[in-house]
């Protein structure tokens, strides 16, 4: 399933840039009670807890960074599985700062999302709209920690 995603955040590029690449950065920001432990360079494993139904199976994720441009964007591949269930994706993730706006950042990813198991079969649209309710919900959180500042 092709995946697009767009949305111009209320903060610097820098801090978007951090909460995107450092692991430390992205915990706060993550649901409940989330973990993200680095696994080498550029790469990291996420741990949450997800609601399925009636269950909340603890997911864990890896993600792996690549052709890093330092502030613009990067490569992101990520695979996880829980509960005879998966996902995994790729997307180019490119960031963009508004110059007269320096606490505007812009944020696409353009990639695409695999499932299997018991996530084929449920239809694309949900599952895209999963993704990008998580990336409304991250990036909010972001937003309001900077205003909190």
């Amino acid at each position: 399933m092709k995946f697009d995603y767009d949305r111009t955040v209320e903060a610097s590029l820098s801090t978007v840039w951090s909460v995107l690449t450092d692991p430390a950065a992205m915990e706060p920001h993550l649901p409940g009670t989330a973990k993200v432990v680095s696994t080498g360079s550029n790469s990291y494993r996420v741990s949450m807890k997800i609601r399925m139904g009636f269950l909340r199976p603890t997911v864990n994720a890896d993600v792996q960074l690549s052709n890093i441009d330092e502030l613009c964007g990067f490569m992101i591949e990520l695979s996880g599985k829980s509960m005879g269930a998966g996902v995994s994706g790729k997307a180019d993730a490119t960031l963009t700062s508004f110059g007269d706006d320096s606490r505007r950042t812009n944020v696409q990813l353009a990639g695409s999302i695999e499932t299997s198991g018991m996530l084929k079969k449920i239809a694309d649209s949900k599952i895209e709209a999963a993704a990008i309710g998580f990336l409304e919900s991250y990036f909010a959180s972001v937003e309001r920690a900077g205003s909190a500042e």
